[in-house]
């Protein structure tokens, strides 16, 4: 898998948080799918930034945030 791949995979599961935003179990759920992911990339790839990863896949705004 190259960059790009990984990239489009954290931005997927980054948006899925959003979508859920105020659903503890559905973001709970995304967590822990999330882990496994990246636990199996890291077997896949010794070069794979496990925790960049991870962070990458946290939501990247509150669609509820008053601004």
């Amino acid at each position: 898998m190259t960059r790009k791949d990984y990239e489009l995979i954290a931005k997927a599961i980054s948006e899925a948080h959003e979508d859920n935003f105020g659903d503890s179990s559905a973001n709970d759920g995304i967590y822990w799918a999330t882990g496994l992911l990246a636990d199996k990339l890291a077997e896949d790839n010794p070069r794979f930034d496990r925790f960049k990863f991870v962070q990458a896949c946290e939501p990247v705004n509150n669609p509820h945030e008053v601004r």
